[in-house]
């Protein structure tokens, strides 16, 4: 026999070699493929369900979430997975149930962190370094959607952008200060929130926070609070147990809310920025000397209050465009803001405080 004749049974017998030293569940896949579900199977003894029961009266029917560890004792999840359930409980991947507390919330950006007791943590995840995403990376969301344990979906990250829709998350400032929100076409249902979105590293890159526009998969799309806000959040959550980003202390109004002859007889030609609606006592904005609206007993606007057109000199649209600003910086910064008052544009300087 030729020598070129052997070449095909020793390419097989090496194909053989290598299938045969992969675990069962790979033996049938390609490399890709393997790869992806040894990612799953490593990350999921860290992703756990988180279940409670309303606190208001009548309210007995179990309400439950996704959340994952990391670290040995603590979970992190979202914010409005928690808030207002009593008697929580987190179920590991393997079926066992553990009692367990919250520990600290940032409803800026909806996230809260659960202390578990008399459990460690089968595994811990891992956060990107990256603060970035690639419309077309591997995505991939773990969790209990409508309460069923360890189940996966698979897609790509379809692309990031402002979060417009403060709101969908429970009252209105659960959700405020995040700045921008990961998009993914995996599929997320009811009882994802929370879950981690991991790239195909098995690094969290995101928290599932809510579905837009219906069951991702069928015409909606997956959104998570991006991974390097959640990581600044646990740090200062951890660490002075209040999250630490800027805080302006006054209820701010869209211009766009307001009676469009007002704002032109106070010169204003654009709809673009935000109005000072009151100030809070004792706020940065107080100290700074920022002026609130005055209003008539009967709660109409009487005389406008200062309208914040820009922050730091970055142009505002609204009040979302305002407070996201704000927390993007530390508190003890100073930042200008430009101000329309009395028919012209000013600027202050207002140095920043953790939120109270």
């Amino acid at each position: 026999m030729r020598p070129r004749d052997l070449r095909p049974s020793l390419a097989t017998a090496f194909w053989l070699l290598a299938v045969l030293a992969l675990p069962a569940w790979a033996e049938v896949s390609g490399a890709a493929e393997a790869a992806r579900v040894r990612v799953i199977q490593e990350a999921m003894p860290a992703v756990v369900k988180i279940q409670g029961t309303p606190t208001y009266a009548g309210g007995e029917d179990a309400v439950w979430g996704s959340g994952f560890f990391y670290s040995s004792g603590r979970v992190v999840t979202n914010f409005h997975v928690v808030d207002g359930l009593k008697n929580l409980t987190v179920t590991l991947y393997d079926g066992r149930s553990y009692p367990a507390d919250v520990f600290a919330v940032d409803r800026g950006i909806d996230l809260a962190i659960l202390e578990v007791h008399g459990a460690t943590a089968p595994a811990t995840l891992t956060f990107a370094r990256e603060t970035k995403v690639l419309a077309g990376q591997t995505a991939i969301v773990l969790g209990s959607p409508f309460g069923k344990r360890n189940l996966v979906s698979v897609g790509v990250i379809s692309g990031s952008g402002p979060f417009d829709y403060v709101g969908q998350l429970g009252e209105g400032d659960v959700g405020i200060e995040i700045p921008e929100i990961f998009y993914t076409d995996a599929r997320v249902e009811p009882g994802n929130s929370g879950g981690p979105l991991l790239d195909g590293q098995g690094r969290v890159i995101g928290v599932i926070d809510a579905v837009l526009g219906g069951a991702s998969g069928i015409g909606g799309l997956g959104i998570a609070v991006p991974g390097y806000l959640v990581v600044q959040s646990i740090y200062d959550l951890e660490q002075f147990g209040v999250p630490q980003r800027g805080w302006l202390g006054a209820a701010l109004v869209d211009l766009t809310e307001l009676d469009p002859l007002t704002l032109r007889l106070a010169g204003l030609e654009s709809t673009q920025g935000a109005m000072v609606d009151r100030v809070q006592p004792g706020s940065p904005a107080e100290a700074a000397g920022l002026q609130g609206a005055r209003r008539d007993r009967y709660g109409k606007l009487v005389e406008l209050g200062d309208v914040i057109v820009a922050v730091g000199g970055k142009a505002v649209k609204n009040r979302f465009d305002v407070i996201r600003e704000i927390a993007r910086r530390r508190p003890g910064e100073k930042v200008e803001l430009t101000l329309w008052r009395n028919g012209q544009k000013i600027t202050v300087t207002v140095q920043l405080t953790a939120r109270r």
